[in-house]
């Protein structure tokens, strides 16, 4: 049987745990006061801390916490006010995607195309309680395959263009004859849409379009047409004539796992090739967030033989075990042990990574330490 790690969270930086404790959304006694004391250091180097949080797309949590905490005194006035603009800016980009949002859920359901919001864009108003916590990077949608061209006409009549933002000029950029191809070759997603805004803060939005739970050629599937049987609505913050349609919390669960395993997974040549790199394309804390806090809001509905039932039948508890272990053994939480799924995967799957041609790769480490560590190269191993 596999047990989490009994590494003691004090074996790690200071900095480092106080990131841990935030991505666990503190909630218990423990939790709170281990928050309060870390709050409390005079060592606290918040250089490492912001650099850190924001390699992990975590920054705007760490806003939350520490601006609205009664020991905001103790954060340097400098760090404090870049910290709250922090939030204010990621509070007036959320306004600005929902109202897109409600936008493209109209004229797509006036289409009668048959679609779910997933990711943050379902989740900050959810189980970040809509507080300026949960980064909005894009918008992100999942749809039946077969509305892939409705899609793009929808879209384009809305003014989004399929290609990319470039930064050092804020101008739209076609999709390049490589990006294309790569979308050609996995249909799984279409590419990515923008629309140009006139604001000055908030320049672009950009929205993603899926076409599956997982990936193209993926050992693992879920059938989108399960997935997207049962539809729920959720509020959109600040609209009141338009609801977000979305999974239910079961197929929720299931993608944003999915999701976390697909980013840590699937071993992309060359995303190890520099330092860089990793910062971009592999795991990241907010990821164990979003699983860590939908497991706590849902976790009556989640512990149940009918969920178990579904991971069997669409046969993805080793992808999920993959996740859930490491979630279990990095933040002391116990999910695995609470749906009696115990023992369910070797050491050695928990360790793979899925390589170019099929092959398998391997990565040693914690994944306490693969999410610390800033040049992921020393971790992985040769084939196998």
């Amino acid at each position: 049987m596999i047990k989490p790690s009994k590494k003691s969270y004090l074996n790690s930086s200071c900095e480092w745990l106080l990131l841990e404790v935030i991505s666990l959304n503190p909630k218990t006694s423990k939790e709170k006061e281990m928050f309060d004391k870390l709050m409390r250091l005079n060592n606290l180097n918040w250089g490492v801390l912001l650099e850190q949080a924001l390699r992990h797309k975590i920054l705007p949590l760490l806003a939350f916490y520490t601006t609205s905490n009664p020991l905001i005194e103790t954060i340097p006035k400098l760090v404090r006010r870049h910290l709250q603009m922090t939030l204010d800016l990621n509070k007036y980009n959320t306004t600005i995607l929902y109202n897109e949002a409600a936008k493209i859920i109209q004229i797509l359901e006036s289409k009668g195309v048959r679609f779910v919001g997933t990711k943050g864009i379902t989740l900050e108003s959810t189980i970040y309680h809509n507080n300026g916590s949960r980064r909005l990077g894009d918008m992100d949608f999942m749809v039946l395959p077969q509305y892939r061209d409705v899609i793009i006409r929808t879209m384009s009549q809305l003014g989004y263009k399929m290609g990319d933002f470039d930064w050092s000029t804020s101008q739209f950029r076609p999709l390049s004859c490589e990006k294309k191809t790569i979308f050609k070759l996995n249909p799984d997603h279409l590419p990515h849409f923008f629309l140009l805004t006139e604001d000055p803060v908030v320049p672009f939005v950009d929205v993603d379009f899926a076409n599956s739970l997982t990936w193209t050629r993926s050992l693992f599937n879920v059938p989108i047409e399960d997935a997207l049987a049962e539809i729920v609505y959720q509020p959109l913050p600040g609209i009141s004539d338009v609801q977000m349609p979305c999974f239910n919390s079961k197929f929720q669960f299931i993608f944003t796992i999915l999701h976390l395993f697909r980013e840590a997974w699937v071993f992309r040549e060359g995303w190890v090739d520099t330092i860089n790199a990793g910062w971009e394309t592999d795991v990241t804390l907010s990821k164990f967030a979003d699983v860590i806090r939908l497991w706590r809001a849902y976790e009556k509905e989640l512990n149940t033989s009918e969920f178990i039932q579904l991971l069997e039948k669409y046969q993805i508890i080793d992808p999920i075990l993959w996740v859930l272990e490491h979630t279990d053994r990095t933040f002391h939480t116990g999910i695995v042990p609470a749906l009696g799924l115990e023992g369910r995967v070797t050491e050695e799957w928990l360790h793979s990574a899925g390589g170019v041609g099929g092959k398998r790769v391997q990565w040693k480490g914690t994944m306490r330490e693969r999410l610390h560590c800033k040049d992921r190269r020393q971790l992985f191993l040769t084939d196998t």
